[in-house]
């Protein structure tokens, strides 16, 4: 979910781009930032950045 977000841009594009609800999305977010303690989205990106997938050569809708 995280690397989809941020490929999307937003949560509420990666909703859109998913066919899930912006709430959802932000559930499953504030599940991962429980899960390695992380209070902002932003911290979750920096502590997950290592095991992320390279965002090149991910096809997005655009």
């Amino acid at each position: 979910m995280v690397a989809a977000v941020l490929v999307a841009g937003s949560e509420k594009a990666d909703a859109h781009r998913l066919g899930l609800s912006h709430s959802t999305v932000k559930h499953h977010l504030a599940n991962a930032r429980s899960k390695v303690g992380a209070t902002t989205t932003a911290q979750l990106v920096w502590i997950l950045a290592p095991r992320l997938p390279d965002p090149e050569g991910v096809q997005t809708d655009d």
